[in-house]
C-alpha cells in the first residue's frame, strides 16, 4: 500500500509550530498572537493533494462465522432469516448484569475499510442500523480531540420485515431443519392449532404481507481497519396495542469495500 502524499507530516510540523508559538505567549504573560501574525491563513495547511485509490469487495454471509468477525452477541437467535442481535443493554443470556454494550458485530480488515454495505430485515419496521469505526492513523489532525467526533453512523427509515410465523409453523419449503424443539415447545402460537389453521396455513405468509423483505443500509467512512455494526427496530405504539414491539434487527449480509492501492493523483 502506498504512503500517504498529502502533506499529512507538513501539516503536523505547522500546527506543532503554532502550539509552540502560543505556548511561549501564554508563558511570556502576552496574549496569544492574532492568527495573521502567526501567518496563519484561513486555510492554514500545505496545498494538499487529491488522493486516487482503488478497492476490492468482500462479502460476508449470516451466520458470520469468519475469523475476522467477532459476535458480540448475547440474544438467542432461533430464526432462519439472519443473525438477530438484541440492540440494547440486555442480560439475556448471562448470569448477571455485567453492564456490558449492546449485542453487535465486530469486523476486522487488514486493508483499510472504506465502505460498508449491511443488507437485513427489521423486525418492526422501521429499522435502523448503528455503524462505529476506528480510523487509520492520518484521518484525525493533530490538534483533534477524537472523543469529540467518533466515527459513529446511523441510518433510520429502513423499511422490510421478515414475518417468521409461517415459517416456524409450517415445514421448510427448502428441506431445512425446523426450529430448536425447545423453541417451539416454548411459542404459545405453536400449541394453538386452531390460530395455525385460520391463519397460517390458509396463507397468511410473508409472501403476503407488502412489507414483507429486506433493507440496505450503505456507509461510507474514512479508511478505518476495524468497525462494528448494530442494528434495531423502531416500533410503532398505538393505544389498542397490547405486547411489546420486537426490536431487533435481522443481518443476513455484510460487504466491505477495502483498499488495494491509495496515492496522491498526479497533477498536470
Amino acid at each position: 500500500m502506498s504512503n500517504r502524499k498529502d502533506g499529512f507530516e507538513d501539516r503536523r510540523e505547522h500546527f506543532e509550530r503554532l502550539r509552540e508559538l502560543a505556548r511561549q505567549s501564554r508563558e511570556q504573560g502576552q496574549p496569544v498572537p492574532p492568527m495573521e501574525e502567526r501567518g496563519v491563513r484561513p486555510f492554514a495547511d500545505p496545498e494538499q493533494h487529491v488522493i486516487e485509490y482503488t478497492t476490492k469487495t468482500r462479502e460476508y454471509h449470516f451466520p458470520f462465522n469468519y475469523r475476522n468477525i467477532t459476535h458480540h452477541a448475547y440474544c438467542e437467535d432461533p430464526s432462519n432469516s439472519g443473525l438477530e442481535m438484541n440492540p440494547v443493554n440486555t442480560v439475556i443470556g448471562r448470569s448477571e448484569a455485567d453492564g456490558e454494550p449492546a449485542d453487535y458485530l465486530e469486523l476486522t480488515e487488514e486493508d483499510p475499510i472504506v465502505r460498508v454495505v449491511v443488507i437485513g430485515s427489521a423486525c418492526t419496521p422501521p429499522g435502523y442500523v448503528c455503524l462505529e469505526a476506528d480510523a487509520c492513523e492520518g484521518f484525525r489532525r493533530p490538534e483533534e480531540v477524537v472523543e469529540l467526533m467518533p466515527l459513529r453512523f446511523r441510518i433510520e427509515g429502513l423499511w422490510g420485515t421478515h414475518v417468521r410465523g409461517d415459517c416456524w409453523i409450517k415445514p421448510n419449503t427448502h428441506g431445512g431443519p425446523p426450529l430448536p424443539q425447545h423453541f417451539v415447545e416454548n411459542w404459545p402460537y405453536c400449541h394453538q392449532t386452531d390460530f395455525a389453521e385460520k391463519n397460517v396455513f390458509t396463507g397468511v405468509t410473508g409472501a403476503n404481507v407488502p412489507n414483507t423483505g429486506m433493507s440496505c443500509a450503505i456507509f461510507e467512512i474514512p479508511a478505518s481497519h476495524t468497525v462494528r455494526i448494530m442494528g434495531g427496530s423502531l416500533t410503532y405504539g398505538w393505544l389498542g396495542d397490547k405486547g411489546q414491539g420486537d426490536i431487533h434487527y435481522s443481518f443476513r449480509m455484510i460487504r466491505t469495500n477495502v483498499l488495494v492501492s491509495y496515492e496522491a493523483a498526479e497533477e498536470d
